[in-house]
């Protein structure tokens, strides 16, 4: 594959694109393969001088390129061109599809899972996949050191549930309310306080079950037993207990396949360090630099599905992926055609691209933001207070001013997608009543610190700035006073919000990796010690009774009741579903836009950009 030459695509070109006007009013414009047109061009042969080159804007570079270890949708972004998984997901439905493995099969107990793999898939370096490399993978993600596994989102971790015990259940004196808070107990308080030692008994009643058979080398409710190569392409996996959603958690980008070379030759805590920088999989494009935070990838001439490629004559052969931080200088990029497309267009950007002639691509929501309310702080710790906080915010106008249109406010953490019945009396928003319960606290206008991002957009989150802005506003107009802590992305915002030396408030979000409210649950609370400073044994118990339970009615009223434990405790805010959304020069005649942000680019269609191949 013959080089880009530098001078048409560097860093400094990417970063010198013009500064877009705020637009005033919001239009949503869709694209995909029903709106976008058919191209005529045909794909490059080995003689063009310039291959065909996908040049992509993001908001922040990839924080590490091993997906086992990582928790970032920029770092998600590249690793799903270079890795593939067991399963995975179709373009067209979203439902699970063979990938790596052709096949597979459940036991009637569900806790065996066998798996066929594809023969003649081979690694970047050469080497075969078989059910002995499969295995190499498990169990080194099962090794992993506690420290490392704590940077894990959509991981083995995630999935298995690896280092986590069962919970002890709480008392019922410990869920009652205390002779002085009945004494001013409202309706609701009397009824909630009910519903939770009616779900306490519940739970006595299924803990008197064996919950997990066998041991593990993990916590108690490892999900996790062993993995063993039955034959050369046949994997067996075997679990503790039974976990419905696991094939649809397979398609997570942490539990991609690496090459067996990779796992070895780095430290003792660490073997397979190489990976951080130099990711090494099956799929359809190489790994080849990261530069000045620009990531480069070639396409791999021996990828297995060589049909997946012939059916779309138009894919990249080179993909560029640029950070550029300003979703201003990402548009202004784009208007100088010194990018062929960019993520996290912000409603301030969309009214101008759709002047432009630019093809907006917008992705379903399934992604949350949300208000985080630190409880080792003296006045979150207080539930009134925090009620207060929930009427003083305007969701729905939060939404409709600093989202793109469609997007929703939030009344639980489960996005409409994965129809959860959202609980009864949500806070709703209503300034008188935040004003009573901040009396009632007695409240004196003490400052509360709030945290957000600087210099990045998130799929949760394309204009924090703007939205820290207007909660702080809301906030104001109740009486609450804030100490703004702004913190740029890239100094360590999501590491100081989710540790124990924060107390304050915070925005942050979670993007689902498949359709399970467990994905959601588990990704959002899995630090929720540290990060809203927040214990439940009876939400921690629900939540682990809750994934073995089959699709269906009973499941849906299992989430159904977490859902009201949370509202309840209120350690976090809901504030919006947001549509994310991709913009694109003439040259991308088709993107492929997952919610769950499952876009592999051999799926692009495109032409040379004419600054690329002049």
């Amino acid at each position: 594959m013959p080089d880009l030459p530098p001078s048409l695509v560097s860093r400094r070109a990417v970063l010198t694109g013009t500064l877009a006007t705020t637009a005033l009013a919001l239009t949503a414009c869709t694209g995909g393969p029903q709106s976008q047109a058919s191209s005529t061009g045909t794909a490059s042969t080995s003689s063009d001088a310039v291959p065909r080159t996908l040049r992509l804007a993001v908001s922040a570079p990839p924080v590490k390129l091993d997906p086992a270890i990582v928790s970032d949708n920029e770092s998600f972004r590249v690793t799903r061109q270079v890795y593939e998984t067991l399963v995975d997901i179709d373009l067209d439905t979203g439902a699970t599809v063979a990938g790596l493995a052709e096949t597979w099969n459940e036991s009637s107990d569900g806790l065996r899972y066998t798996f066929n793999l594809r023969e003649g898939v081979h690694f970047h370096d050469g080497t075969e996949l078989d059910a002995e490399a499969v295995v190499k993978n498990f169990e080194r993600w099962e090794s992993l050191s506690t420290s490392l596994s704590a940077q894990s989102a959509q991981g083995f971790f995630d999935v298995f549930h690896h280092y986590s015990n069962i919970p002890t259940l709480p008392k019922a004196k410990d869920l009652e309310l205390s002779t002085k808070e009945k004494e001013d107990a409202t309706p609701e308080e009397l009824t909630a306080e009910q519903q939770r030692l009616q779900q306490l008994t519940d739970l006595q009643k299924q803990f008197t079950t064996d919950l997990f058979q066998g041991s593990s080398k993990g916590g108690t409710a490892s999900y996790f037993q062993s993995v063993e190569a039955t034959d050369k392409y046949v994997v067996t996996l075997n679990l503790r207990r039974r976990l419905p959603g696991l094939i649809e958690a397979l398609t997570l980008p942490g539990m991609a396949i690496a090459a067996p070379s990779a796992l070895t030759g780095g430290p003792e805590d660490n073997p397979a360090e190489s990976l951080t920088t130099a990711p090494m999989g099956t799929g359809p494009f190489k790994f080849h630099s990261l530069e000045d935070d620009q990531v480069r990838l070639e396409i791999f001439s021996d990828y297995w599905d060589q049909d997946r490629l012939n059916n779309n004559k138009q894919y990249p052969e080179v993909a560029l992926i640029s950070s550029v931080p300003s979703p201003y200088n990402r548009e202004g990029a784009l208007l100088a055609d010194e990018i062929d497309g960019f993520d996290m267009v912000s409603v301030d950007t969309m009214r101008t691209l759709v002047r432009n002639a630019k093809v907006v691509v917008q992705r379903d929501p399934f992604s949350v933001l949300y208000l985080g309310m630190d409880q080792k702080n003296k006045w979150l710790a207080k539930p009134k207070f925090r009620q207060a906080v929930a009427h003083a915010i305007n969701r729905s106008t939060l939404a409709d001013k600093l989202f793109i249109q469609g997007s929703k406010y939030a009344q639980t953490i489960l996005p409409p997608a994965l129809n959860i019945p959202n609980p009864d009396n949500t806070a709703s928003h209503d300034v008188a009543k935040a004003k009573e319960l901040l009396a009632d606290v007695e409240y004196q206008g003490e400052e509360i610190e709030f945290a957000y991002p600087l210099r990045v957009s998130r799929n949760y989150l394309p204009l924090p700035e703007r939205t820290f802005a207007q909660i702080a506003e809301d906030l104001a107009k109740v009486g609450i006073r804030i100490k703004p802590r702004p913190i740029a992305w890239t100094d360590g915002y999501v590491k100081t919000v989710q540790s124990n030396k924060f107390n304050g408030l915070h925005l942050l979000g979670f993007s689902g990796g498949y359709r399970s409210p467990d994905d959601f649950l588990s990704g959002i609370l899995a630090n929720k010690e540290n990060e809203f400073g927040y214990k439940s044994a009876l939400l921690d118990s629900q939540i682990m009774l809750a994934r073995s339970i089959p699709v269906g009615e009973e499941r849906t009223a299992a989430y159904a009741t977490i859902m009201q434990t949370l509202d309840q405790d209120l350690p976090l805010l809901p504030l919006v579903f947001p549509i994310s959304a991709l913009a694109f020069n003439g040259n991308v005649t088709f993107y492929p836009p997952s919610p769950m942000l499952n876009e592999c680019f051999a799926d692009v269609q495109m032409t040379n950009s004419p600054s690329v191949t002049s």
